[in-house]
């Protein structure tokens, strides 16, 4: 179970990666669940609270405000402790 994680998060990251360098048109719609903010709740997930949060730091860079984000990022920070 822990190696079909580890290969998940490497996949997701891999797509998040791609999903990053794609340039998105203002009038064309982003993607309904971003793959950065995906990685973040699968590395949350794994228990990995402060790689999660910088997925999600990604995640607002790129999507700024985006709720889903805000909270994973929030729940991330309060597991492991940062402010």
């Amino acid at each position: 179970m822990a190696w079909a994680a580890q290969s998940e998060a490497n996949l997701r990251r891999a797509a998040a990666d791609e999903e990053d360098a794609i340039e998105k048109l203002p009038v064309t719609p982003g993607p309904i669940v971003p793959a950065r903010e995906q990685l973040g709740y699968l590395l949350l997930e794994q228990n990995h609270p402060d790689i999660a949060v910088e997925e999600f730091k990604t995640a607002l860079v790129n999507a700024p405000g985006r709720r889903g984000a805000l909270r994973g990022a929030a729940q991330a920070a309060e597991i492991s402790g940062q402010k």
